[in-house]
């Protein structure tokens, strides 16, 4: 405190300059940052740690967001301006821009189906043809129905894994849980920050040890109320082939059109 405001607190009524102590005392505090519920804990459990990744993803029914989406692989290196709208989980619909903002094409999946709007052609194809597309079109394969909770930070078939084992890694910063698929077999390994339990790395095995892919959830950041990992990378190690999706603005919860799964008409051009 300076001399002259300690001459001027000096001068007031004790009970003043009490108040004025205590005043200043607090404002010097360091701030107390809130401390993660599971701290509060003795310990905490694997149940505990995968039922926040349950409730956690009940929490988000619906994103849109523009992104910037890497598809590297040794046929195909590019990049693409894209707009990604999901709902509950289950459908998603990709627009894809050129280089000076055309539409390229939209994917969809909904109700359980694949569908590809070619507005160059002005058709719609659907089944094998989509994959045949999304393969020249991007240079890789994505199968909708296993990985689409990846891309708003949530663990695929989580329902269905059960953990073998547990523990913390060397430096204490993060989960790691061996699990099997109860259904399909193999295993996942799961990593999840110490601090946050927030999803941070997934790797799924075949029965024989192979890597069928990993994911890494980065760039955590709030929107609105909700954590959201703005850097998503999916890998194919046996294919040597990512996607990797970066979100810009993303919006959580704010609703969706009606007809966001409802592709354009087909011109009657063949």
């Amino acid at each position: 405190m300076n001399s002259y405001l300690l001459t001027r607190v000096t001068n007031l009524p004790h009970f003043f300059r009490l108040l004025i102590f205590v005043l200043l005392a607090w404002g010097c505090q360091p701030r107390v940052e809130p401390v993660a519920p599971h701290f509060l804990k003795d310990s905490i459990t694997t149940d505990y740690v995968l039922k926040r990744q349950v409730d956690r993803a009940g929490q988000i029914k619906n994103l849109k967001s523009f992104t910037l989406t890497s598809f590297l692989g040794p046929k195909l290196k590019q990049s693409f301006r894209q707009s990604l709208l999901v709902q509950d989980s289950r459908s998603i619909r990709v627009d894809t821009y050129g280089l000076f903002g055309q539409a390229l094409g939209v994917f969809t999946h909904h109700e359980g189906k694949t569908t590809f709007f070619d507005p160059a052609k002005g058709r719609i194809y659907s089944g094998a043809e989509v994959e045949s597309l999304m393969e020249r079109m991007l240079g890789t394969q994505v199968d909708f129905h296993e990985h689409l909770r990846i891309f708003v930070g949530h663990i695929p078939r989580l329902e269905v894994l059960k953990v073998l084992e547990s523990r913390l890694n060397s430096d204490r910063t993060r989960y790691v849980l061996q699990l099997t698929d109860i259904l399909r077999g193999g295993r996942v390994t799961l990593q999840f920050s110490a601090t946050t339990l927030l999803p941070l790395a997934m790797t799924r095995y075949l029965e024989g040890g192979r890597v069928v892919y990993s994911v890494t959830w980065q760039e955590y950041a709030k929107v609105g109320k909700h954590d959201f990992p703005h850097l998503v990378t999916l890998t194919f190690p046996e294919k040597q082939e990512t996607i990797r999706v970066k979100y810009k603005n993303p919006i959580i919860n704010q609703g969706l059109p009606a007809d966001t799964f409802q592709l354009p008409l087909p011109s009657s051009r063949s």
